[in-house]
């Protein structure tokens, strides 16, 4: 007789829940389900539907924080080349109180194959999140300590292009950069 009365309470509990959750509000873009049709369906079909928009990943939500932080600060540091020396190496020396933040890409447009990331930022840098062919540094010293370069080959439209050098000094590819992050001089 007990386990009778425990069922019913259970039962009526989940019933209970069930129209409780069938009479919230709908979401922006879902049909509200009235509590009829809740009734004639398992309780697993019931259940709140997860939103249809993707949730933004670990390295979307880096991206747009650290990529906000830069467009919202007054100063950056820039990559500089000085044409006047005769290796045209592009350097980037980081500062701590201004940020940086840009890539190079494959072509010469910001929709290419991102292959190399200069940042202040550690989440960009520290073990090469973002998987670029090239990786991520916080500057051209730290491309320096492995042997590798960046030569300056000029401009085409609003990018500079680049040689990326390897430490036997053969450059493994072309390299874009968009003209606002590099200073020449």
């Amino acid at each position: 007789m007990n386990h009778f009365k425990y069922s019913y309470y259970i039962g009526a509990l989940i019933l209970l829940s069930l129209q409780i959750a069938c009479q919230e509000k709908p979401k922006h873009g879902e049909t509200p389900v009235s509590s009829s049709k809740a009734m004639e369906k398992p309780a697993e079909d019931t259940a709140p539907k997860e939103s249809m928009s993707p949730k933004p990943s670990k390295l979307d939500s880096i991206e747009q924080a650290n990529a906000k932080s830069v467009q919202e600060s007054d100063e950056v540091t820039k990559a500089y080349v000085n044409l006047s020396s005769k290796d045209s190496i592009i350097r980037l020396h980081s500062n701590i109180r201004l940020d940086h933040r840009f890539f190079g890409y494959e072509e010469a447009d910001t929709h290419s194959t991102k292959l190399l990331l200069f940042s202040i930022f550690t989440n960009d840098v520290k073990d090469n999140p973002f998987q670029l062919k090239l990786g991520a540094y916080y500057d051209t010293s730290d491309l320096d300590s492995k042997g590798l370069k960046l030569k300056y080959v000029g401009t085409k439209g609003d990018f500079v292009e680049a040689k990326f050098i390897d430490a036997t000094d053969i450059p493994v590819c072309n390299i874009y950069f968009e003209k606002k992050w590099i200073e020449i001089g």
